[in-house]
């Protein structure tokens, strides 16, 4: 079996997401010097981390969690960029993989009921064809085995782009632009509430105002990449 996957890679070779080098047959997705280059959060296990407390004051999070530090010109905005402008959706795979088994694997999220994204515009969707956050949650629902949920929390505003906006311009920019439907489909449910980077946290500030209207609804967060603050 060992021979025929050598053979296959000789032929179909893979490449690494953040180098574009030749994967080696032992690694997957990425290789070993473009992953000691992401800034690893380490935040899954660690109570009251530095995300959970950017919303002190704000909205009641119970738990959060990020993968990776999100810092300009550095490994992960790359991979950012890939997955939402390059349509390398496989980077969505590779990172909820990641943190599925992260959080499988800890005590702190042992009572989530569903995984929930933040939704794009119908319009930006239209046009970019898919959500970043789709292959992410699909595969951490895999791993936690519970339901991916997209039908209840919808965006009815577009939005310009957070991009180089700072806090008070990101709050404005959000305020009252969610909403929900099918609200029987998380009623009572411990929510994770999923995004890609979260910065000064105004849009998931804007969705869980949202998603906390409905009765019985707590919420945590997982998200691929967050700020220093």
């Amino acid at each position: 079996m060992q021979f025929l996957k050598d053979i296959f890679y000789v032929f179909f070779p893979n490449y690494c997401l953040g180098c574009d080098i030749t994967l080696q047959t032992h690694e997957s997705y990425m290789c070993t010097h473009c992953r000691h280059d992401l800034a690893l959060t380490y935040f899954t296990n660690e109570a009251n981390n530095h995300l959970e407390r950017s919303f002190l004051g704000r909205v009641k999070i119970i738990e959060a969690t990020a993968l990776f530090y999100f810092e300009k010109q550095h490994k992960a905005q790359e991979l950012i960029h890939l997955l939402k402008y390059e349509n390398q959706q496989q980077i969505g795979v590779f990172l909820g993989d990641w943190m599925g088994n992260e959080i499988k694997n800890s005590e702190r999220f042992q009572h989530i009921d569903c995984i929930v994204p933040v939704p794009l515009h119908p319009k930006k969707m239209r046009h970019r064809g898919f959500n970043q956050l789709d292959k992410f949650g699909k595969r951490m629902s895999h791993h936690l085995e519970i339901p991916y949920i997209t039908q209840v929390l919808i965006k009815t505003t577009r939005s310009n782009s957070q991009t180089n906006k700072g806090r008070f311009a990101r709050v404005k920019n959000t305020q009252e632009i969610f909403t929900t439907q099918q609200k029987h489909l998380i009623k009572n449910k411990h929510v994770l509430l999923i995004d890609d980077v979260i910065t000064t946290g105004a849009t998931i500030e804007a969705c869980y105002d949202a998603l906390i209207q409905i009765e019985g609804v707590s919420i945590s967060i997982a998200t691929m990449t967050c700020s220093k603050f």
